[in-house]
């Protein structure tokens, strides 16, 4: 009896163990997300692309060194909780957050785009949501923009005392963004405060504009005369880093047979050098298609050829924005009629609208849509780049030629339904709070490249119009052949495997973009802290593999899987690592039908 006594303490205690790290580990979720990832700083309306950090929030040398020292305890007070006694999801949850500290810590100490880069000091982005279409009444929007605007020139302050690296382009770049956003300012926002009722209210935020403006006018001074003096930047991050990304914040793993099997991966692919090889490797298979399909379209011509050929049939740039917002709304049809996942709201909508004139130099096609998590609202907007009218006529074609409807047609559906639009809300919906907030970028962007390479085209689904099924669908090729590209351009810049006019050739000579959209999409590479843009690629893989794998486990608990029923637990679950998603969806299925 006295044994029994002891045995049943014992697991008392252990239970009681066990409720208490889960406990100690959803404060410290909730702790995660107001003190570094600054979510109590976030209003209902603000883009999900706008993070905020709380440490970076005026972005001063002193808020950079506090985030590092942050993310040293945040990662510390995670490793005190015994993962081994939460429950599965708190575990899974676990993993993700601690990938997520040891990739931003090393982010934070090795890479430090702060000396280097001042596009990130702009907070153009809330300030033109909460102009243009944050649906909260005039007064609150004019009330947190007027906190927007001083904390501008506060930024563009410490920018000048921060920046101590001089990188041509991105200066280049972003005194088209300054220019951009300054337009926003002087255009945009005093006929926004003409709704004010509140006449003080309304001065004070024209009063700060003003300001604001000025604050921009002496950051293009520093910009053109000063910044040129300083010390020449290097934007490699260094095998370190893009590796220690791959690991932690991907969580690829290094030698599984089963990922080498269906990326046709030598072993240690997924970590460089040997990445930079598979990914010109992989960049030669897709190119052998296209050279197969085009031969069936038209066996004079090249598939390029072939490609240009269809893009000079384009849009009007006076059509541009509505030709994408009838493609953006016929993605919800496409996936009901089509039974391909489950969208449980008769609330949700996206539309396309013109990106603004401070994005202009960020992108050369356009912004995916995506809903806040917090936000009362189902409805988002898919951002195209207009035709700027102050662009050479030459750039201003070849621009348009970029969107033509064989572009359109082809990421749609990667954009909206079922890509990153409905994306945004399932994440809204997780009761799961990180994955609410949180989500692997490698992971989301990637189910997309799956939408668009395995679902858009299949002419099972009808998406493409019928007589450009295979146009179309060697356009799709193409932007496959674009992703590996990628790779090449992402392992090989930030090793120094690659120069920059080496990357530039690789995406117009041989994908076939014109030169102004290879050299920002080569930008955005550069920009970013290394493996972001490589990684989904890969990802891609790993979905594809997961698919097959879920058939298989299906079979094994003597149940019938579908297609359907894979996407919509995908969904559920949300865009954790792939490897987290694949653990998680197992366990639900041997919980759900194991006898």
């Amino acid at each position: 009896a006295a044994l029994l006594l002891v045995i049943g303490l014992s697991t008392v205690s252990a239970a009681t163990a066990a409720a208490d790290d889960s406990r100690e580990f959803a404060k410290l979720v909730d702790r995660y997300l107001v003190e570094v990832m600054g979510i109590a700083d976030l209003d209902a309306g603000a883009p999900p692309i706008q993070r905020g950090d709380a440490a970076l929030k005026e972005m001063s040398a002193a808020g950079f060194r506090q985030r590092i020292e942050t993310l040293r305890t945040f990662l510390q007070l995670l490793q005190d909780i015994d993962r081994e006694r939460l429950g599965f999801d708190d575990s899974i949850d676990y993993r993700f957050l601690e990938g997520t500290l040891r990739a931003d810590l090393l982010v934070a100490e090795k890479v430090q785009r702060w000396r280097q880069d001042p596009r990130i000091y702009f907070n153009n982005g809330p300030i033109v949501h909460r102009i243009s279409v944050d649906p909260r009444t005039p007064a609150e929007r004019a009330a947190d923009l007027v906190d927007d605007l001083a904390l501008l020139q506060v930024r563009l302050t410490n920018a000048r005392a921060n920046l101590g690296q001089y990188i041509p382009r991105w200066v280049e770049l972003t005194l088209v963004t300054l220019d951009g956003f300054r337009l926003v300012l002087v255009n945009d926002l005093p006929a926004f405060a003409e709704r004010i009722e509140d006449a003080a209210l309304q001065r004070e935020l024209l009063g700060e504009a003003t300001r604001a403006v000025e604050s921009l006018n002496r950051f293009q001074l520093f910009l053109a005369e000063d910044m040129p003096d300083l010390p020449q930047g290097d934007y490699r991050v260094g095998e370190e880093v893009f590796n220690g990304l791959q690991q932690h914040r991907y969580m690829f793993p290094e030698n599984d047979i089963h990922l080498r099997r269906i990326a046709r991966g030598d072993k240690g692919f997924t970590r460089v050098p040997a990445y930079h090889d598979w990914g010109r490797k992989q960049f030669e298979i897709v190119r052998h298609h296209l050279e197969v399909k085009a031969r069936k379209i038209d066996p004079d011509r090249s598939w390029l050829e072939i490609l240009r050929s269809e893009k000079e049939d384009h849009f009007f740039a006076e059509q541009l924005v509505y030709k994408h917002h009838e493609a953006t709304r016929a993605t919800r049809d496409w996936v009901i009629d089509n039974d391909l996942v489950t969208i449980p709201w008769d609330d949700d909508d996206s539309i396309m609208a013109a990106a603004d004139p401070s994005m202009w130099a960020s992108q050369w096609w356009g912004f995916g849509p995506g809903v806040a998590p917090d936000s009362p609202s189902r409805k988002s907007a898919w951002r195209v780049i207009p035709v700027s009218p102050d662009w050479p006529q030459h750039v201003a074609e070849a621009n348009l030629t970029e969107k033509d409807a064989s572009f359109m047609y082809a990421i749609a559906t990667h954009e909206v339904y079922p890509g990153h639009h409905l994306q945004s809300l399932y994440k809204q919906q997780n009761p799961r709070k990180l994955r609410r907030y949180l989500e692997s970028y490698a992971s989301n962007q990637s189910w997309c490249y799956y939408i668009e390479w395995e679902l858009t085209p299949d002419p099972q689904y009808g998406w493409f119009p019928a007589d450009k099924q295979e146009i179309y669908a060697l356009e799709t090729l193409r932007l496959k052949l674009w992703r590996f590209g990628r790779v090449i351009i992402d392992s090989g810049l930030n090793t120094g495997r690659m120069t920059y006019d080496e990357a530039v050739d690789l995406e117009t000579r041989e994908i076939g973009f014109v030169r102004e959209g290879g050299r920002i999409n080569i930008d955005n590479i550069t920009a970013r802290t290394g493996a972001d843009y490589a990684a989904p690629t890969l990802g891609y893989f790993q979905w594809m593999l997961l698919r097959e794998d879920y058939f298989q486990k299906m079979r094994e608990l003597d149940q019938k899987g579908t297609l359907k029923d894979y996407h919509d637990r995908v969904y559920r679950i949300g865009f954790l690592p792939v490897v987290l998603v694949r653990e998680t969806m197992f366990h639900q299925l041997e919980q759900e039908f194991a006898r």
